[in-house]
């Protein structure tokens, strides 16, 4: 059971990981949404790792690993920098009032010349029994897409569930909608109407 204390995230009264990134802004003065993504890669390490770099000049508040371990970065009323340029339904720079969550998973797939899939930023294989062929709501043909494991999307409704019942939010959104003409995550094999059905009611 998560819950939210001082914009810190608990799982069974226990604070989840805590991994301060130094790339953030001021106070948010509300929080509105939440912006769910996918790192690109397999490894929630290797994004953390990232995500707390002071040379990556990028943030966010949560990343979620395939297992469904959590590890919080920023507290969840500090702006992160995980959306970019963005804006939703004329609202702009959608950092200054949204959460946002990572999850470890490698998004858009390449073929390989074996009838495969690999992810495309490790090159690593990927079994053909998690992956997705879809196409993607903004458009384009049918791609791979590496699934989500239930476990991190069960961790990931979890958070997502605390997050609402501290903050109210007024939708749950992905990049590709704030940022549609840039950004692809979370992608079709993300399960949006499902998860954003449990969270939100």
């Amino acid at each position: 059971m998560y819950d939210v204390v001082n914009h810190i995230l608990y799982k069974d009264d226990r604070r989840v990981d805590q991994r301060p990134s130094p790339n953030h802004g001021g106070v948010m003065k509300a929080v509105d949404f939440l912006i769910m993504h996918y790192t690109g890669a397999l490894s929630a390490a290797g994004a953390i790792n990232t995500l707390t770099s002071p040379a990556a000049k990028v943030s966010a508040h949560f990343v979620i690993s395939p297992e469904g371990v959590v590890t919080q970065l920023l507290p969840c009323n500090v702006v992160g920098w995980h959306a970019g340029v963005s804006s939703w339904k004329g609202r702009a720079g959608c950092n200054n009032f949204t959460i946002g969550i990572e999850l470890a998973n490698a998004g858009l797939l390449q073929r390989t010349g074996a009838g495969g899939f690999a992810t495309r930023l490790e090159h690593k294989a990927v079994d053909p029994a998690n992956v997705i062929l879809a196409a993607h709501k903004n458009g384009g043909g049918v791609e791979p897409w590496a699934a989500y494991p239930e476990a991190q999307i069960e961790a990931a409704i979890g958070v997502a569930m605390a997050l609402n019942a501290a903050y109210k939010f007024k939708d749950i959104l992905g990049h590709d909608d704030i940022a549609p003409h840039r950004k692809t995550d979370p992608g079709p094999a993300f399960p949006m109407g499902a998860f954003r059905s449990r969270v939100l009611g």
